[in-house]
């Protein structure tokens, strides 16, 4: 079985750009890399002024390029193309040996919170030791063993969450429900679904009750 851990990594990679918009919060959305290329990283910013962030991100050292790839009310989309600097103080090597798959990672100007799936506690390690390597703070928050749960007349699923609990998790999540403010009305997402709200809303309840039990209720420390 694998693990989920939660944590602390010290200082994001963009550091001095979110330090001119110290209220902004980084979300990762994907992080891609082609072979003997910089790391991009993918994520959506909210909650601080964007074209101050963008100024600032030409001048952070640790970035080489980056583009605005959605712009929405409250939030945008960005990629952006590590430096040299921004290579040889990224954690996403490590990762990428260690087999280590990101579930989360939530950038702000105080430092990274991470949610990953680890094959072993040895890759916990190992993170932990590049962190102290690079001189980036390491906190683990709450770890625990990912187990099946049986569920939904049998069915198997690692968080306690039936197939339509899942789904209308996702619609939720993709249509922005969750977001704030919500860029979406439940009767909308419904629609889609073809169910009546106070199913849907029944299903979110319950799918977010079943996450929180087998995540952050359930964790421990190493």
């Amino acid at each position: 079985m694998s693990l989920i851990g939660k944590m602390e990594i010290g200082r994001p990679v963009g550091q001095k750009a979110l330090k001119a918009v110290p209220d902004m919060i980084l979300e990762i959305e994907d992080i891609r890399s082609l072979a003997d290329e910089p790391f991009k990283f993918i994520f959506w910013a909210s909650n601080d002024d964007f074209q101050t962030y963008e100024s600032a991100l030409t001048d952070d050292p640790s970035v080489s390029d980056y583009k605005c790839l959605t712009e929405l009310p409250e939030r945008r989309l960005y990629q952006i193309q590590l430096s040299e600097e921004g290579q040889q103080n990224t954690l996403q090597p490590i990762a990428v040996e260690q087999d280590i798959v990101p579930i989360s990672l939530t950038m702000t100007v105080e430092g990274v919170e991470f949610v990953g799936r680890f094959p072993s506690r040895s890759a916990i390690i190992t993170l932990k030791e590049k962190c102290e390597e690079l001189d980036r703070h390491f906190r683990l928050i709450n770890l625990y063993e990912e187990k099946p749960v049986e569920k939904d007349g049998g069915r198997t699923n690692r968080y306690g969450v039936t197939s339509s609990q899942r789904g209308a998790l996702i619609a939720a999540l993709e249509k922005g429900y969750f977001n704030v403010p919500r860029e979406t009305r439940m009767e909308d997402i419904a629609d889609e679904l073809d169910i009546s709200t106070s199913a849907l809303s029944a299903q979110l309840r319950r799918g977010q009750k079943a996450l929180l039990r087998h995540t952050l209720a359930n964790g421990s420390s190493i």
